[in-house]
């Protein structure tokens, strides 16, 4: 899946062009005036969510510095850009599917458009790479059916992101979410999300295109409209079969992402880094590290078991009989009762010296065979929303499809 959400900071810039900028941001939505759909939309002020997939652009004169007490305080200071997008819905239109790859060279294209956006010659906004980086989105995107999906967050209720409890939010068999300074950890079921913030957009968008496809036709073979060939419902048909078609693969989609924030990209770089800076290497890293912290799986190069004649052998293996039991014992409290309840009838070192050594061996409690009543699952055992997984999705978004031009399409948007 690769990068979504992106905020970007520029370099200072002129008075002339930040005048200009400013007036044009306070209204800059691009409308086709024969059919009244918006064809995109640039706002002052802050995305509402990850599926906001307007784009914000505010021209900033302050600025956070440290001041001579030591507090951090807000000065004035020459103008700079502040622009906050998802670069997969500004690509694609959505982030269901496809890749989105190439921090540096998506930036530079992203940065191209809102010169295009606002009429601006090539040269007038700073270049991409000199721009900063202030929070990144790494995304993956894994296929299991909706049983599965459920029974995954089921099993990791049990979760807990060190120091990050009390902040944590579940949102039933659909979301779990852990906040940090650092970074924030997403994982959703993409269906549910797509429903009650996508559908409605992305028909609106797709309308458009279709309308824009019936002109075209219409201009070609010299026709008035309503000679050409089917019905008018036909295009709305045609704009429902794609919705469903997009909503079919989201109830099958468990997508997960980590948001790097501004406070570990200037902890890792020394300073807030640059676009130039920034590798997809370097994201995937921090996707893995997060995804890690959360599971305690995935970097024992074996395959993690969790039923527990697995988890028995392994201990066998791994430690020996005697010492296996114990360990046996101490993973059937966790798979049952969850980290948070044994924590606190184990010392402190025990129960942490005990956990890795299950992490070491390859053994992971969530989700195992271990339940009250025996039934069959619908999660594959082996599992973990890790990119090495054999259910990570890849799939592209093909040249020819709508989606490589909705909502926002170069041609349309210079025209509009």
């Amino acid at each position: 899946m690769g990068i979504d959400t992106v905020k970007l900071r520029s370099p200072t810039i002129d008075e002339g062009l930040a005048d200009f900028l400013h007036n044009q941001t306070i209204l800059k939505t691009g409308v086709d005036l024969s059919t009244g759909e918006e064809l995109y939309s640039i706002t002052n002020g802050q995305l509402e969510g990850s599926w906001d997939s307007r784009i914000s652009f505010n021209v900033m004169r302050k600025d956070w510095v440290v001041g001579p007490s030591g507090r951090v305080e807000q000065v004035e200071c020459e103008p700079y850009i502040l622009v906050e997008a998802s670069l997969h819905k500004v690509f694609y239109g959505q982030n269901v599917y496809g890749q989105v790859e190439d921090f540096s060279e998506r930036c530079r294209l992203f940065v191209d458009l809102l010169g295009e956006l606002f009429g601006l010659d090539q040269e007038s906004l700073p270049s991409a790479h000199r721009w900063q980086v202030r929070r990144v989105d790494w995304a993956e995107v894994f296929a299991l059916t909706p049983a599965a999906i459920a029974e995954f967050f089921r099993g990791i209720s049990h979760c807990k992101f060190p120091r990050r409890s009390t902040k944590s939010a579940k949102y039933g068999l659909n979301a779990v979410h852990f906040p940090g300074s650092f970074t924030t950890l997403r994982i959703y079921h993409k269906g549910a999300e797509f429903k009650v913030h996508e559908v409605a957009r992305l028909r609106k968008a797709l309308s458009f295109y279709q309308q824009k496809q019936r002109a075209d036709y219409l201009e070609k073979n010299n026709l008035f409209r309503g000679q050409e060939h089917g019905d008018v419902g036909d295009f709305d048909k045609w704009v429902e079969k794609k919705i469903k078609a997009l909503q079919r693969l989201a109830d099958n989609r468990l997508r997960s992402e980590v948001q790097v924030n501004a406070e570990k990209l200037a902890y890792d770089f020394g300073h807030f880094p640059l676009v130039s800076e920034v590798s997809d290497e370097y994201l995937k890293k921090i996707y893995d590290d997060e995804i890690f912290k959360l599971l305690r799986e995935g970097k024992s190069e074996m395959e993690t078991v969790r039923t527990h004649d697995q988890v028995k052998a392994r201990l066998n293996k791994f430690y020996g009989k005697r010492s296996a039991n114990g360990l046996f014992s101490f993973w059937l409290q966790l798979a049952t009762r969850g980290e948070e309840v044994i924590r606190v009838e184990y010392g402190r070192s025990q129960f942490y010296v005990n956990r890795r050594r299950l992490v070491d061996a390859g053994i992971s409690w969530l989700s195992s065979d271990v339940v009250i009543v025996a039934n069959e699952t619908a999660l594959p055992r082996d599992f973990a929303p890790l990119r090495g997984n054999l259910r990570l999705c890849r799939l592209p978004v093909s040249s020819r499809s709508v989606f490589n031009q909705c909502p926002v399409e170069w041609g349309l948007l210079k025209a509009a």
